[in-house]
């Protein structure tokens, strides 16, 4: 599990800052035109493919990252490999901020897209807890 999560996270990582076909190398002042630097897959008319690219990679990437702390949890160098994930999903978040056009970036999609996974954990080890305290309560109480 942890080898293939980390190649998730690895092609995922690459593909965000590195977004298919590439980033424009010059400007294009002109109308219609574009900035050096910004994803080429975003300069067409309805953004629409960049925009669905961009969610699902952070998903994917999200949720690789979050299998891999689980899958260390309580071990040893834990802590160093929580900075070191944290350190890369700031790199993710600042490579995909950059390539992004500015008035593209549909930011609360894609933060949702990356906390998804998270929150998802969150919540369902919430309700596990407290399905079990309510089991034991109700035996205790029978």
């Amino acid at each position: 599990m942890l080898v293939v999560a980390t190649l998730i996270v690895a092609v995922t990582f690459q593909t965000g800052i590195s977004p298919p076909g590439g980033a424009w190398q010059e400007n294009k002042v002109e109308p219609g035109g574009h900035e050096t630097g910004k994803a080429i897959l975003a300069s067409n008319h309805f953004h629409l493919p960049y925009n669905f690219f961009l969610i699902l990679n952070t998903l994917a990437f999200s949720m690789s990252t979050q299998i891999i702390l689980m899958l260390v949890y309580h071990r040893k160098l834990y802590f160093e490999i929580v900075v070191a994930t944290l350190a890369m999903v700031a790199t993710y978040g600042m490579s995909v901020w950059s390539l992004s056009p500015d008035k593209d970036v549909k930011l609360r999609y894609v933060s949702m897209a990356a906390l998804f996974p998270y929150l998802w954990r969150l919540s369902y080890q919430t309700i596990k807890t407290f399905i079990k305290k309510n089991e034991t309560t109700k035996y205790i109480d029978s």
